[in-house]
């Protein structure tokens, strides 16, 4: 694994960019197809398999294939993600079938309950939905489909887009905006306007359906679902500060617990013109420990014995409301990279919290964790990543070409070439690397450590440090900034500060 700052008196600020900031393109080096993947899962959610008899508990992440079907039991949903950004939640006591998967259609037949979809604009793919009595064919919009049981009577509201809803007997209708039908075996109503209270109570319940902070939302649903997570946050931080610019930035930054195995850190920026978030996600191989610094001080990797505590798979998500960046990483697993037959991620010096201090551990046993598949999407399209089965270096990985690495997808193209080269400043702390893609297009990441007032960094402010204590007693000073450019952003950017006390309490600087 690559890192931002490569020179070894950083090894601990290393980390954290590796573990919560870092793009994909510091990995290893190493796109558009027809996922659909089971993101998340709130109580009880199962798939039964194409062909298959037995329903099975969901793991997420959970990759869907043409066929699968997945239901939902009392008090429990289940979000589906697909590659382009757009998602469905299926709520209580639902059930639904992925009949087609492919890069031109995403097809799911509803066959009980309700079903809430965000579909992105994609001119070259269509997203439908069917139910025993009626068919829904959108592109780009927002929508809810409720199918009752037995009667498969179905009721469709649409909140922004165009949506086209035809029934059995073929008849067929194109809602607007706050409009609502309703399809039963005997044919379709007429569309009717939601009434003032009825738009309430919907705007209520997709706020309700989005808990959490996640890509594809608007300020104000981020905001809202920060307010929620905060109530169970470990960890949590928030200051008013200069960022590089010089623009003032009010700060929001949380760690919680998901889920017993897991944790999540979140980083709101808001400023006069504009909001920028971040969210990092990481699965767990168990539950983790009542103080969750214990697990996450293990993150860096472990001397001579595979950590107690590792990643097997992290979302992370970076967005301006309006573009996004998302990064898959699956099947995390330890190795000791001081063993294995790639002297390139040999780790000559590792941080011991127990004695704060650098440990030389040349020729030791040093175990850290590497994912066997990776993808890097921008505004919903693949960008790059790989795959490998149980890979003990990076560079035993495969670099995705014609296939998504995350769900085994075809893709319509095979992907460009890749590079990805980075320039330090001889004298600020201040890196920019630019990845360069064989079809033209490129991201350009701009990565600083700045003070409260906007203040880049001196090398020599980091000069003569010995022991962890001394480090994060100069790094509580400093704050770091990405600046994120892209040819898919059209001049706009994604610019994001983090402050680092709330990762030194927690262990992510540990």
């Amino acid at each position: 694994m690559s890192v931002f700052f490569n020179r070894p008196q950083y090894a601990l600020y290393v980390r954290l960019l590796a573990v919560s900031f870092a793009p994909a393109a510091l990995f290893a080096p190493i796109q558009a197809s027809a996922a659909t993947i089971v993101s998340a899962a709130r109580g009880r959610v199962e798939v039964k398999e194409s062909g298959e008899r037995r329903w099975r508990r969901v793991r997420v992440p959970r990759t869907l294939a043409s066929g699968d079907q997945v239901r939902t039991g009392w008090v429990s949903s289940a979000e589906i993600r697909f590659d382009d950004g757009s998602k469905m939640v299926v709520g209580a006591n639902g059930s639904f079938m992925l009949e087609k998967s492919e890069s031109a259609l995403q097809q799911v037949r509803m066959n009980l309950g309700k079903l809430r979809a965000w579909v992105r604009k994609r001119s070259a793919r269509s997203f439908r939905v069917q139910t025993p009595t009626a068919v829904c064919a959108v592109r780009g919009t927002e929508f809810a489909v409720d199918v009752a049981r037995g009667s498969g009577n179905t009721r469709v509201d649409l909140y922004n887009g165009l949506l086209a809803v035809s029934d059995n007997r073929g008849r067929e209708l194109l809602l607007t905006p706050n409009q609502s039908v309703q399809v039963t075996p005997g044919g379709m109503s007429a569309p009717r306007r939601f009434s003032d209270m009825q738009r309430s109570l919907q705007t209520q319940t997709r706020q309700e359906m989005r808990q959490e902070v996640s890509l594809e939302m608007s300020k104000e649903e981020v905001l809202s679902a920060a307010a929620r997570e905060m109530k169970m946050a470990e960890y949590q931080q928030g200051k008013t500060m200069i960022d590089v610019s010089g623009n003032r930035v009010r700060l929001e930054q949380y760690i919680l617990r998901p889920k017993p195995d897991q944790f999540k850190l979140v980083v709101l920026n808001e400023r006069a013109d504009r909001f920028d978030y971040f969210y990092y996600l990481g699965q767990f191989n168990t539950t983790l420990p009542t103080d969750l610094s214990t697990a996450l001080r293990q993150l860096p990797g472990c001397i001579a014995a595979a950590c107690g505590y590792y990643l097997t798979g992290y979302e992370t998500g970076r967005s301006n409301t309006q573009d996004g960046i998302r990064e898959v990483a699956l099947g995390g697993h330890q190795v000791d990279v001081n063993a294995n037959l790639d002297s390139n991620d040999n780790v000559a010096s590792l941080y011991d919290p127990k004695t704060d201090a650098f440990l030389n551990v040349s020729g030791q046993g040093v175990f850290q964790t590497l994912f066997d598949n990776y993808g890097f999407y921008i505004n919903g399209s693949l960008k790059y990543g790989w795959t490998g089965t149980s890979i003990t270096s990076y560079s035993d990985a495969t670099p995705a070409s014609t296939a998504d690495p995350i769900t085994g997808a075809s893709l319509t193209t095979a992907l460009p070439t890749r590079s990805a080269p980075s320039l330090w400043s001889t004298t600020d702390m201040h890196q920019v690397i630019l990845e360069s893609y064989g079809d033209g297009t490129f991201t350009l990441w701009d990565n600083y450590i700045i003070s409260d007032e906007g203040k880049i960094a001196k090398s020599s402010d980091f000069a003569g440090i010995t022991s962890g204590a001394q480090f994060k007693s100069v790094l509580l000073k400093w704050n770091y900034e990405q600046v994120i450019t892209a040819s898919e952003f059209q001049g706009r950017k994604i610019d994001l500060v983090v402050a680092p006390k709330i990762l030194i309490e927690s262990g992510l600087i540990p």
